[in-house]
């Protein structure tokens, strides 16, 4: 499977208003906790994917990330993962 290496850009302010928010909230807020594990694991999952578009910036936020990641442990992450499998209606798939 090939990759589509052209990633679009967001508007400046998108990004400017996400400024305001860490991924400690959003790890923090049970809103968003699950869904934020999950986009953690997809971003280490499929990292390799993207390796000719990483800069050096990019490699560094990928290893804050795995650190992140490994700080979870995994019966933590099952049980959001199976959370998120429940809201989508998926059960234990």
């Amino acid at each position: 499977m090939t990759t589509n290496l052209t990633i679009p850009e967001l508007p400046d302010e998108t990004i400017r208003l996400a400024e305001r928010i860490t991924l400690a909230d959003l790890l923090d807020s049970p809103v968003t906790r699950a869904d934020t594990v999950s986009m953690i694991s997809n971003v280490i999952r499929h990292g390799g994917d993207y390796a000719p578009l990483k800069g050096e910036d990019d490699t560094l936020l990928e290893l804050d990330l795995f650190r992140v990641h490994q700080s979870v442990d995994a019966d933590t992450r099952n049980a959001l993962f199976q959370h998120l499998r429940d809201r989508r209606g998926h059960g234990n798939r």
